[in-house]
């Protein structure tokens, strides 16, 4: 039985702690959070806290899941590190600012902590087979792939001006799940960008076609937009010399009318907590499954580092307006 606290109790808190007390493996022994949602988890019978420490130095938790704002992720991690003997799990990010997410790495090798973080998309199940397909050669050579990512509806203004960008805070995930599908590296970078589908344009874009260079020579894309009207638009691609491979929406529903006058269905599924609940379930198993054999982390602290550094590349071919080499992004950014 993994004794378990959990930090936060948000929107993605609630997500972590429901599946946490559904799991028979697992024990909330606390929750914390400042501005805790009591009714949220006295509902669940959970007992709680308004102070993270309390969480960070209770003598019986084993693991600590942090879910709380994206800005506390760093020093929430660097506490739990020192607190020692506490596995942690951590929503992406660790952090907007590469040289601290470094100094994470370094504190997670120096104190052997098992650190997970939270790129959940690559526990879907069709992105995970995806992934496999590719790793067995049924595609065989790469020559394509092509990843869209568009949210149903853009978040307000005040959300844009914490987030670190889009590159940092949405087109993450996907520069994440290029990595993962193909088990390539990215090269070079090239993107153009707009504000097409929001009113703070002065602060940042909201519209990306973003295309990337692999370390196989392959070529591939992704497609961001902060807002789509028919739902939240999630498809991956993987074109090869022997086939192709792909993953289309998810819909309530897989009802398809066909009449004479058109073919229709229900939109996709319009939030991500519905189009990656089984991702987060699937998450916590592998959480725990790894874990407890004393292997390392699916996803460590080196796809955070990794992820960050493409979008870094991004920003800068924004900024530049002409392709950028990942090889110098690495050698501006880290040293040695």
């Amino acid at each position: 039985m993994l004794n378990v606290g959990v930090l936060g109790t948000g929107r993605i808190g609630k997500i972590h702690i429901s599946n946490l007390v559904n799991h028979a493996q697992v024990k909330v022994v606390l929750v914390a959070d400042p501005y805790i949602d009591e009714e949220f988890v006295q509902s669940l019978q959970l007992p709680f806290s308004r102070d993270s420490q309390d969480v960070l130095t209770h003598k019986d938790i084993d693991v600590v899941f942090i879910c709380t704002s994206s800005d506390t992720h760093y020093d929430l991690i660097k506490s739990a590190i020192i607190a020692g003997k506490k596995a942690i799990f951590c929503e992406k990010p660790v952090d907007l600012d590469l040289q601290r997410i470094l100094e994470i790495e370094h504190l997670v090798r120096q104190h052997n902590v098992f650190l997970q973080i939270g790129f959940n998309r690559r526990f879907d199940s069709n992105f995970k087979q995806i992934a496999k397909l590719v790793r067995k050669g049924e595609v065989g050579r790469l020559v394509h792939t092509r990843i869209v990512s568009r949210d149903f509806s853009a978040p307000p203004r005040s959300y844009v001006e914490k987030s670190g960008g889009i590159f940092l805070d949405m087109s993450i995930h996907d520069f994440d799940m290029l990595r993962y599908v193909t088990d390539r590296e990215v090269q070079e970078v090239y993107v153009r960008g707009a504000s097409l589908v929001s009113d703070y344009g002065d602060i940042d874009i909201d519209s990306a076609l973003i295309s990337l260079v692999l370390d196989d020579g392959s070529l591939a894309s992704i497609e961001n937009c902060r807002e789509a009207v028919y739902g939240y638009d999630q498809r991956v691609e993987v074109f090869g010399r022997k086939g192709r491979v792909s993953c289309e929406n998810k819909y309530e529903n897989s009802v398809l009318l066909c009449n004479a006058h058109c073919e229709s269905r229900s939109n996709p599924l319009d939030f991500f907590l519905e189009r990656y609940a089984d991702s987060y379930r699937n998450e916590l198993e592998d959480f725990i499954s790894q874990y407890c054999a004393k292997k390392s982390p699916s996803v460590g602290i080196k796809e955070s580092i990794e992820a960050t550094l493409i979008a870094l590349g991004v920003m800068e071919s924004l900024k530049q307006n002409c392709s950028i080499s990942m090889e110098a992004i690495r050698n501006q950014y880290i040293k040695g």
